[in-house]
């Protein structure tokens, strides 16, 4: 019951910093807060292996990134997002999108260069 309402707090913090951004932006890092949060566990080395709902959301995620700009929105997002789990190994982000089998257009990293 903590644990859920850590994350419900969270998610409304988080909420209120990212419905911040340009509305003129398709892709808003509000968008892209389910997908942290079902791959977090597995971001973490809680878990072995990303579950089928994050990587129902990663593909999700790859639905909606389909612009140029919407991929560099989504790269910067996570980038921004990525210092609020200061212990998500690099390995299993880097990893995700082969797991989940989804071809994103960007890495998960915290050092991206989402210009390219």
């Amino acid at each position: 019951m903590v644990k859920r309402s850590i994350i419900f707090i969270f998610l409304l913090v988080s909420a209120d910093v990212f419905l911040l951004e340009s509305p003129a932006e398709a892709l808003t890092c509000f968008d892209i807060m389910p997908t942290v949060m079902q791959c977090a566990s597995f971001a973490l080395g809680m878990v072995s292996q990303p579950s089928s709902q994050c990587c129902n959301e990663l593909s999700r995620l790859h639905g909606m990134a389909r612009t140029t700009d919407d991929r560099r929105q989504a790269c910067n997002c996570l980038k921004q997002i990525a210092p609020q789990y200061p212990g998500a190994m690099d390995a299993n982000l880097l990893a995700l999108p082969q797991l989940c089998r989804v071809a994103l257009a960007y890495p998960i990293r915290r050092d991206a260069d989402c210009s390219k």
